[in-house]
């Protein structure tokens, strides 16, 4: 099972910083054997603990810049330009072999921060949901099993409990094999404590210097391995047995042993008093990201992030996107009423065909036919492998509702998903924001199977829900292309002249990765050209009709008991099996995804004031990892991968 491990070195102690650094590496390398699924680290140096946790093996996190640069960091702010650490150098270390909670998802790795605590487990609780169901007030963020235990300690250290008395209380309660270290610099203390006696401490008095580990060989090969100086007699190694808790002084060359069952062996223990010492800040990298997306800078007058590609500020704060804006203007109602009569029929046969996603735009647009506008619609659904069940169920109830025929088109699911498969895996190797259109490019074989399905029922009236709100040409900016304002559109656009620039950014992206060059290539062309090249005569019904978001859900959820997705509160793009994965690329690496330009033409519109954006984007762009983990399973890609690559592209903030 998990590895857990890590050291102190007190301040004065003669190790320079090479030798820790060679220390850390040899404790990853022994531990990696326990578990090489997920590896992460909390280093104290100075007054910081910095932490980070990565979805890989220890191997590859001692090769990552950011556990690097958090070490150098850590080692530059303990020894202060000296010799000798001014301050004491403290690493608590993990090797995760997954038990619960997917490594993908960050929280779910360790060190887990709870508090002002960082803390790593080895082990499984059995009874961890009964746990959080007794303790309803502590907050749950994650799936693994080790948050419950960082979340009852820290609950009672809160309450004013010593760490001993915290640690007794919550062993009390917690079911399974269970040994932690736990560092809490305000006590001045590394907690160790395990109820089967999976920890071994190693103390060299001469070094001013603490290591504990998993395993008594571990501890005999650091003995045997380290190129830390002095003599292999002068360490020592003690075993803690099961049942029992030590808390190693940072300060000092001291140990505290305890039982972890209240006893008169603790009764009669002196109490600890605080630590005197500086306030502690603790960085997590994970929780500093979206800090940093946070802080990103935005449009004083709509929301749109400085990641945006091609933007630009005046003196005021106010993006290029804005100032060349104009309000959408609608062709209005008469004028619809104008195109329809002609097709509409009074038998109650279809005289109209509308594109049918079974998302919201495509259902309100099916409602708005049938009530209002006196039509009998053909539902049409082109099913390129990525239609997700909740997306049909809507369909069902809509077309049993309001008397629908449904005609489905569907592509070669298997070949279909076999090709998002492999573009994926290509992606995954240049993982760039300008490629990941081609990883959704099956999808505009829809406009052939549109006009040819217009050719087989002769109907003449193709309607479209395209919403003009949702125009997301950042991604054409990925490719490098900058934006074309166009007067009068009510959006910004893409001319003839950027498809061939677009062109020639893929051929270069092909050139340099030749694993875009597989059996899906000839998919993505003829798609491109069923999108780019074939006539779209189509009614695009939000081009005279305004579109309301309030309006659209109150419709379809109280009028049809449309249903919502259970990882989101949101109603946009849940019917769609790819958004929640392309939009989770575009936040974690730019800050910004399809809600940002959404809810920033939302403010352009007068539709919601700018604050109400702002606090809206903390929902839309919230991860929706159930929706994830069911795209990657769908097309046969690991989550866990995936996720690991995603979090090490470098960020545009």
């Amino acid at each position: 099972m998990c590895g857990i491990f890590g050291f102190v070195a007190r301040s004065g102690s003669p190790l320079q910083r090479d030798h820790l650094l060679g220390l850390m590496r040899l404790l990853y390398r022994l531990s990696e054997t326990r578990g090489r699924e997920a590896a992460g680290v909390a280093m104290l140096g100075g007054n910081t603990i910095n932490v980070h946790r990565t979805a890989a093996s220890a191997s590859v996190l001692l090769r990552s810049k950011v556990f690097t640069d958090l070490v150098a960091d850590g080692l530059e702010r303990s020894y202060a330009g000296g010799n000798r650490p001014a301050t004491p150098v403290v690493l608590i270390g993990h090797s995760r072999l997954v038990t619960n909670g997917m490594q993908g998802i960050g929280s779910n790795n360790q060190p887990l921060v709870r508090g002002s605590m960082a803390l790593v487990h080895n082990g499984i609780v059995v009874n961890v949901e009964e746990l959080w169901a007794s303790r309803p007030e502590l907050e749950r963020v994650a799936e693994v099993d080790t948050e419950v235990i960082a979340a009852l300690l820290d609950a009672a250290i809160a309450r004013g409990e010593t760490v001993e008395r915290a640690t007794i209380d919550t062993f009390a309660v917690v079911k399974g094999e269970t040994n932690i270290a736990a560092l809490r610099p305000q006590d001045d203390a590394l907690l160790l404590a395990t109820n089967t006696g999976s920890l071994y401490r190693l103390d060299n008095k001469s070094l001013r210097l603490s290591v504990f580990v998993s395993e008594m060989y571990i501890a005999q090969q650091v003995v045997a391995k380290s190129y830390l100086p002095g003599n292999a007699d002068q360490w020592s190694i003690a075993h803690l047995k099961p049942g029992r808790g030590t808390l190693i002084e940072l300060s000092q060359h001291a140990e505290h042993e305890f039982a972890l069952r209240a006893s008169s062996e603790f009764a009669i223990a002196a109490p600890r008093l605080p630590s005197k010492r500086p306030e502690f800040r603790l960085v997590d990298t994970e929780l500093l990201a979206e800090e940093r997306r946070r802080t990103i800078r935005r449009c004083t007058r709509c929301v749109l992030p400085a990641t945006m590609p091609h933007i630009e500020f005046d003196a005021e704060g106010v993006c290029n996107y804005c100032r060349h804006h104009e309000p959408i203007t609608y062709k209005g109602r008469d004028e619809l009423e104008r195109i329809l009569a002609p097709h509409r029929k009074t038998n109650g046969e279809p005289d109209c065909i509308v594109a049918f996603s079974g998302g919201r735009d495509s259902c309100y647009a099916m409602h708005l036919l049938v009530k209002e506008l006196d039509m009998h619609p053909l539902a049409f659904t082109y099913d390129w492998g990525m239609v997700t069940d909740l997306a049909r169920r809507n369909q069902a109830r809509m077309c049993a509702s309001l008397g629908v025929e449904h005609i489905w088109i569907s592509a070669d699911i298997k070949a279909k998903r076999a090709n998002i498969r492999r573009n994926v895996n290509a992606w995954l190797k240049t993982p760039k924001l300008g490629l990941i259109p081609l990883l959704i490019a099956g999808d505009k074989h829809f406009f052939y199977h549109a006009n040819r399905l217009q050719k087989q029922t002769g109907l003449q009236l193709m309607v479209l829900a395209e919403n003009r709100l949702e125009r997301t040409d950042f991604k054409s900016g990925f490719c490098g292309i900058p934006p074309k304002f166009v007067r009068g559109a009510g959006s910004y656009q893409i001319g003839g002249a950027r498809l061939a620039q677009m062109a020639g950014y893929y051929g270069a992206a092909f050139a340099r990765n030749p694993r875009f060059l597989n059996a899906s290539l000839w998919d993505t062309v003829t798609a491109s050209g069923s999108y780019y090249f074939i006539p779209h005569d189509y009614l695009w019904l939000f081009h005279y009709l305004p579109w309301d978001e309030a309006e659209v859900e109150a419709s379809l959820i109280g009028g049809y008991d449309w249903e919502r997705a259970k990882d989101t509160d949101r109603t946009w793009r849940i019917g769609d099996g790819t958004a929640a994965f392309y939009n989770f690329v575009y936040h974690t690496v730019a800050g910004l995804s399809e809600f940002d330009t959404f809810r920033s033409n939302q403010v352009r519109e007068g539709v919601i004031p700018r604050h109400e954006a702002l606090e809206l984007l903390e929902d839309d762009n919230r991860p929706r990892f159930g929706s994830i983990i069911e795209y990657c399973q769908t097309i046969g890609v690991d989550f866990d991968r995936v996720m690991q690559v995603v979090s090490a592209i470098p960020k545009h903030y």
